[in-house]
């Protein structure tokens, strides 16, 4: 009998997802008109999910331009996710939200380019 190996998502591929968080620091967190600038997200924690995984299976950081890339990945879906403050909350301290992003990889090749992901800071 012949068994079958069932690729799952996860690294092993040729695949890759990559993007770009920015930075809109507000001097009011819940009011957008106190917006004072979008910069790039330097350093900034991005984190990925593997296919129906509950926790995070990779994490890397942004760099100096705020750009980010997961290398090496497999045909399947992925949850890419990142925090920021909330925007909605007038609580002290700010709690943080987790703004996710479902990303289906669909050929082994792919390079799969997110728009700007953007977080939110007090300035």
């Amino acid at each position: 009998s012949f068994t079958s190996c069932v690729k799952t998502p996860g690294e092993g591929g040729k695949a890759s997802i990559v993007g770009k968080i920015e930075l809109i620091r507000r001097i009011q967190i819940n009011n957008p008109a106190s917006t004072v600038d979008t910069i790039a997200a330097i350093d900034v924690s991005v984190y990925i999910i593997y296919g129906d995984h509950i926790s995070p299976d990779d994490k890397v950081d942004t760099n100096p331009d705020g750009e980010f890339s997961f290398e090496w990945l497999r045909t399947g879906d992925y949850t890419v996710y990142v925090y920021s403050e909330d925007t909605t909350s007038t609580a002290a301290p700010l709690p943080k939200v987790a703004f996710a992003f479902e990303v289906d990889i669909l050929d082994k090749s792919d390079v799969i380019d997110l728009e700007p992901i953007y977080i939110y800071d007090k300035y």
